[in-house]
């Protein structure tokens, strides 16, 4: 290009020599003109970035409701191809903490468990966790059983999804962080559907909104109420129950849950107790290549390692 430009500048100059002095005064030149184009790209790239986080916020606060819209429709919608997370999990339930490591594949997810308690697996409980793998790796029925119940885990997260916009109220309260804060409360004119639905409709609390990615953040919860079922003779959970969850972008329009935290409790039927109390922590993520097969994901999910999981299937 400055060849060209060079050229040029010598056809215009017909006659007059190229000295030195010449061809620095021209460099000279075109620098300050391609420093002066940057500049002005720079300018312009801040002025739309600045005009669409203007343009979040005052969607923000003007129309919340129309913010947790569109956040749900890309929750819902814009991530199309699945990406599959190799990762460690720290679950605490009742009590009882146990660290996990996960293997994400399509037609199953491999778990093999590091600890119980603090402690490691004795002999007998690591035969278990392989007798597990095994079967997974072997049984196209155990797959498919696994499949279908994080499909089922999956869709009941939708249908509360699709719920934010309609079965809430949303009052701009903040930024941090670059998210978007909204406090909610039930909605009175929304009527759940489903016994899940009544209870998340009996909640009042936040949800973070990404101002730039518009996407769910966190929600954070507080069962503002009992909540009977079948006017309290099949059950009750109990006012002041508590959920949070966190999410995290690993990848472009990847957002996963990375916390969890639930605490309800109550009773069912014959006053058999309800008791709710888990934390969750999802961390040290890591992408699960797509050719990776089921025999080494068992053995990265044993391993986790990709170079052992190589070498214990060539």
């Amino acid at each position: 290009m400055v060849a060209q430009q060079l050229a040029s500048h010598q056809t215009r100059a017909a006659g007059e020599s190229l000295t030195p002095v010449n061809f620095l005064s021209y460099f000279l030149v075109q620098l300050d003109m391609r420093a002066n184009r940057s500049r002005e790209l720079i300018r312009v790239a801040i002025c739309v970035i600045f005009l669409a986080v203007a343009s979040a916020a005052l969607t923000a606060q003007e129309n919340p409701q129309q913010l947790v819209k569109e956040t749900v429709d890309n929750e819902l919608h814009v991530n199309q191809q699945q990406n599959y997370w190799m990762y460690r999990d720290s679950d605490t339930e009742h009590g009882k903490a146990k660290v996990s490591r996960v293997v994400e594949t399509p037609e199953c997810w491999f778990r093999w468990m590091l600890s119980i308690n603090g402690q490691p697996l004795t002999p007998a409980e690591e035969k278990q966790q392989q007798a597990k793998i095994n079967t997974l790796v072997n049984s196209p029925a155990a797959r498919q059983k696994d499949h279908a119940a994080i499909e089922q885990d999956g869709n009941k997260a939708e249908n509360l999804m699709k719920m934010l916009p309609s079965a809430f109220l949303y009052t701009y309260a903040g930024e941090k962080e670059g998210n978007v804060r909204l406090n909610f409360t039930p909605n009175p004119q929304f009527h759940p559907p489903t016994d899940a639905a009544k209870v998340f409709h009996s909640m009042q609390g936040y949800v973070l909104i990404n101002r730039r990615e518009k996407r769910l953040a966190g929600i954070s919860g507080t069962l503002m109420q009992n909540v009977d079922f079948g006017w309290g003779i099949l059950g009750k959970l109990d006012k002041g129950g508590t959920f949070k969850v966190r999410q995290t972008q690993l990848a472009p329009n990847d957002w996963e849950v990375t916390t969890l935290d639930v605490h309800i409790h109550g009773r069912a039927l014959f006053f058999h107790t309800i008791s709710e109390d888990q934390t969750e922590v999802k961390t040290e993520f890591q992408p699960v290549p797509a050719n990776t097969s089921l025999a080494q994901a068992a053995a990265l999910a044993q391993h986790g390692n990709l170079n052992a999981s190589a070498s214990a299937n060539p």
